[in-house]
């Protein structure tokens, strides 16, 4: 798949700051409760009932975000119309808790990750299927207002565009997927069929040519890219 959910680039944005300074109290805590059971040493069955509460906040949140992961379980199983009813579900009811971010922390064992913006960005990627590049952009866009270094909606962006023929903003669009991931294999295709049909040839080959040094054969992958996504 050329657009498929990725590992959370790294980025910075006020709703992650906000989250990641609720880690340090949640870990105290339950190092506090630990240290307290070995001061303690109550009864067996007492320690064992603490340790299966500290995991129950873990439990938790992966029923709270249950949606989100069947949603993207639903569109690599190629069922789109589904994965789309899950996402939508799941941001609407992010929508309905306005401490969903702030909260994580706490119940997914102190890590952060942005489900917002990744279920923004493969709704985008259902609406390209459906072959709605108009309803695809209005996706990928709200992905980036939650998160701006979010590299999937970026490339998914950069697609939508071009194929609503905007060039150079798809160029401007993949261009920034690159500077975020050099290695993202899919953006530096699209970059080069954007500048080709914009008639800037004498730059195709400067940005294929990491491809060809790799051994690859970058005339047999863009045919593949554009016969997934862009006709």
């Amino acid at each position: 798949e050329w657009l498929t959910p990725g590992p959370l680039p790294t980025h910075s944005n006020s709703r992650r700051e906000g989250s990641e300074a609720l880690v340090a109290p949640a870990l105290v805590v339950a190092l506090g409760i630990l240290l307290a059971l070995a001061l303690l040493r109550p009864p067996g069955w007492i320690v064992i009932g603490v340790v299966l509460l500290l995991f129950l906040p873990g439990r938790w949140w992966r029923w709270r975000t249950r949606r989100f992961r069947r949603g993207l379980r639903l569109l690599r199983r190629g069922e789109p119309e589904g994965a789309a009813r899950e996402l939508e579900a799941f941001l609407a009811g992010v929508r309905a808790d306005p401490n969903f971010a702030q909260a994580q922390p706490y119940f997914n064992l102190g890590r952060t990750y942005p489900y917002e913006a990744a279920a923004h960005s493969n709704l985008g990627v259902v609406r390209l299927r459906r072959g709605d590049p108009g309803a695809a952009l209005d996706s990928f866009r709200a992905a980036l207002e939650v998160a701006p270094e979010w590299v999937q909606a970026w490339y998914g962006q950069a697609v939508a565009l071009r194929l609503e023929g905007s060039l150079p903003a798809s160029e401007a669009a993949t261009r920034r997927a690159l500077e975020l991931r050099p290695t993202y294999l899919a953006a530096r295709l699209l970059l080069a069929l954007v500048l080709r049909e914009q008639g800037k040839d004498g730059e195709v080959e400067a940005v294929l040519e990491p491809l060809a040094a790799e051994g690859k054969d970058p005339e047999a992958l863009l045919v593949q890219l554009a016969g997934e996504w862009l006709e």
